[in-house]
């Protein structure tokens, strides 16, 4: 309860007594006033206090009911009491300063501190503090009046409204403004005390396909939980912060080792490459992750950061899921892009921009099929500039747009072109970007192009990528469905190198699948990729679908291609890709592909001898030649696959110790790739471990040692030859019995 208003003893002088003098007081209007001016006290909504000026320990006298409410202390607990209990231990806040200082002036003071109630909790008081004169003409101050009012609601606003303005709203890290202000103090202090700041930029690799297959609302979870990871990896005086989209920021101050900061990258590529569990669903994703250094690579915080950007950059074009630290030569390579950008947006308007065309061969025929159109940009002072440096730099600026519809348009017109001029009708294959798949009118951008040109539509091929379909399957089925419609035929290009799912596949209209190059260079040497390859046209084929396979470039991987069925190739053994004029002269040359001659009749036993000692296979031929086997020799693993490339082998003898292919390695490859051969080890090196293991694999028939004795070798060549010939009958077809008459 609050306690009585003392009484004024001594008089106030009549310009600050507001009708309250002590001699109005004993008349019955003063009276009169002064309960008035007590109800007036005792109701207001704002806590008031009065202390003792006097007293060396300023004691409470009087309190009213709201600083009873606020403060939660009856007025029985605190007269008597000097009011800084109510500040607890946070009697340094800087705000009180104002106050002290105002009270040494003998002025008014105000400011907001922190206080705490009677049981504990803290809450924000906005407090007023008057002295009040005893009216001595010495200017003595008798009382203070302090004026509580509780502005926690308000100032829990701000705090949250000040809080948004730095703070990303999602994973609540700091945003681009405060990471801002954290960078410049972090290399202020830096250059203050000469150590480290560290700047690590994170991108998640392939975060749209996220968002695009599962949903925003879920990629956001994904988000937050990265978020919480990253800051449970850092120490706590380093900043974490999200510049938006999937791109986080890490500010590691006070580093004394560059190491440091390469530790902890490591550590976050092992953290976020665990699975995260949202919804029963478990999911990965990868970082990318570039470093820059103050003071060694950088002066300022805008710095930092561009140069942190520039290494990550660096991390996903060779290949993502890794970290990187700024170089010099990166900078270098940035200034080279953006020329290289200013130069490719003019290429169109000054005719630098070409189209080259790649003929494609029947693999049964050896005739011309079609052909791919290329574009290669003529610059007029880097001479002629890959494909591969200019074309993802068009897709990330968005230049490919309007270079994909100009490819598109100069196809079609030089089909139609020439067609008016007599050259056989082929179908001139263009290939669509992923941006320009996103086009809402990329229909009606080919229809448009196709009846500019006056060319039928069946003469014109679209190639996309699987992984561009993959990005959004929806959209990309309804495109390819309308393009089709338009009697358009459709390609996937690269396959293989993505989903590679035959569930998929049968959703789009296509009419080809091209095998990509990486599985085809090769395809003579490697088993999972001949693998890979003759799944692939298996898996077509039973979809109605015909196969090319690109980069074909030696006659053994042609060969090898053809004996799987695949339809056509397209590649530097037919030809390079070529400007107009000369692809017109490849025509009317009437060049068809060098099939060559098939590999010796199969009834013509055929024997390969692989060694790299030459004396050794000479002996052995000298040995063989009047056992009328045809003989080929190879003096490398390598070279003896080219070899299986072109011909029809039935049985192999290769040496054990061989550089670079052991006798057994190039033997478990030869099984894979051609398992009718059999195969024979013949050597002096006695590793029992790896030949016995090679023998227990069925990779090797037999074990030959050197030196050898003739009629032995010559007796067990020949039974090879019989079992092979034994095993290919076993596994023929049953002949059909004669029919009676």
């Amino acid at each position: 309860m609050s306690v009585p208003i003392p009484e004024a003893k001594k008089p106030v002088s009549d310009s600050a007594d507001h009708g309250l003098s002590v001699d109005s007081l004993h008349s019955p209007s003063g009276r009169h006033r002064l309960q008035l001016f007590v109800r007036a006290v005792e109701a207001s909504s704002n806590g008031i206090m009065m202390t003792d000026a006097v007293s060396p320990q300023h004691p409470i006298i009087y309190v009213n009911p709201a600083f009873e409410r606020i403060t939660g202390y009856p007025a029985s607990a605190v007269i008597g009491r000097n009011g800084r209990f109510l500040l607890g231990d946070a009697l340094d806040q800087p705000a009180l300063q104002h106050i002290r200082q105002a009270l040494r002036a003998r002025r008014s003071g105000q400011a907001v501190v922190q206080c705490f109630r009677q049981d504990g909790s803290p809450f924000w008081n906005q407090l007023s503090v008057a002295p009040v004169p005893d009216g001595d003409s010495d200017g003595g101050i008798s009382h203070y009046v302090s004026i509580f009012d509780d502005v926690s609601e308000r100032v829990s606003r701000e705090d949250q409204l000040a809080h948004l303005a730095t703070h990303d709203t999602l994973t609540g890290l700091a945003n681009r403004t405060l990471l801002a202000d954290r960078l410049a103090q972090a290399v202020t202090r830096s250059a203050r005390d000469g150590n480290i700041t560290a700047v690590l930029l994170i991108d998640l690799d392939r975060f749209k396909q996220i968002n695009d297959r599962l949903g925003h609302a879920l990629g956001d979870r994904l988000l937050k939980d990265v978020a919480k990871r990253l800051e449970e990896s850092v120490r706590e005086g380093d900043t974490v912060a999200r510049l938006g989209g999937d791109e986080f920021v890490l500010v590691l101050t006070e580093l004394s080792r560059h190491e440091d900061a390469t530790m902890l990258a490591r550590k976050l590529l092992a953290v976020l490459t665990q699975p995260f569990g949202i919804d029963g669903r478990e999911l990965f994703v990868t970082p990318s992750i570039g470093l820059s250094f103050y003071p060694q690579d950088g002066g300022d915080g805008v710095s930092l950061l561009r140069l942190a950007d520039l290494a990550m950059y660096q991390v996903k074009a060779s290949g993502r899921n890794g970290f990187g630290c700024y170089a010099q030569e990166m900078n270098q390579r940035a200034q080279e892009m953006a020329e290289l950008e200013a130069g490719l947006r003019q290429a169109l308007e000054y005719g630098e921009l070409k189209l080259y065309y790649q003929p494609k061969a029947d693999l049964y025929s050896g005739e011309m099929c079609g052909a791919e159109a290329l574009i290669r940009w003529q610059h007029p002072v880097k001479g002629l500039v890959p494909p591969v440096q200019f074309i993802p730099l068009a897709e990330e600026s968005g230049i490919i747009v309007s270079i994909g519809e100009w490819v598109l348009r100069e196809a079609c017109r030089q089909a139609a072109r020439w067609q008016s001029e007599g050259l056989p009708a082929m179908a001139v294959a263009v290939n669509l970007s992923a941006r320009q798949c996103r086009q809402e009118n990329i229909v009606e951008i080919v229809e448009q192009a196709l009846k500019d040109a006056g060319l039928d539509p069946k003469w014109l091929q679209i190639e996309v990528t699987e992984s561009m379909v993959m990005q959004n399957v929806d959209v990309a089925k309804s495109v390819l469905r309308r393009i089709k419609a338009l009697g358009v035929s459709l390609a996937m290009d690269d396959f293989g190198t993505g989903y590679s799912s035959l569930g998929y596949l049968k959703q789009f209209p296509f009419d080809c699948l091209k095998i990509d190059r990486s599985f085809v260079q090769n395809i003579t040497t490697e088993p999972n990729d001949a693998l890979i390859a003759s799944a692939v046209i298996a898996m077509a084929h039973s979809l109605c679908l015909y196969v090319v396979a690109e980069g074909v470039e030696t006659e053994g991987q042609m060969r090898y291609l053809r004996n799987q069925n695949c339809d056509q190739l397209q590649g530097y053994l037919y030809s390079r890709p070529l400007p107009a004029d000369d692809f017109r002269d490849f025509v009317n040359s009437a060049a068809c592909l060098p099939l060559g001659s098939d590999a010796a009749d199969s009834s013509l036993r055929t024997l390969l001898l692989v060694d790299d000692e030459e004396d050794i296979l000479k002996a052995l031929k000298r040995l063989l030649r009047r056992s009328g086997y045809r003989i080929l020799t190879a003096t490398s693993g390598a070279a003896a696959l080219e070899v299986l490339g072109l011909n029809e082998v039935q049985v192999i003898v290769s040496d054990q110790r061989m550089p670079q292919m052991s006798g057994t390695e190039f033997l478990s490859r030869v099984k894979e790739l051609y398992p009718n051969t059999v195969r024979m080890v013949l050597t002096g090196y006695s590793d029992l471990a790896s030949v016995t293991g090679a023998i227990n694999r069925g990779a090797i028939f037999r074990f030959l040692s050197k030196p050898w004795d003739d009629e032995d070798l010559r007796e067990q060549i020949h039974n090879a030859f019989i079992h092979q010939a034994q095993e290919i009958a076993a596994r023929a077809p049953p002949a059909l019995p004669p029919e009676k008459d």
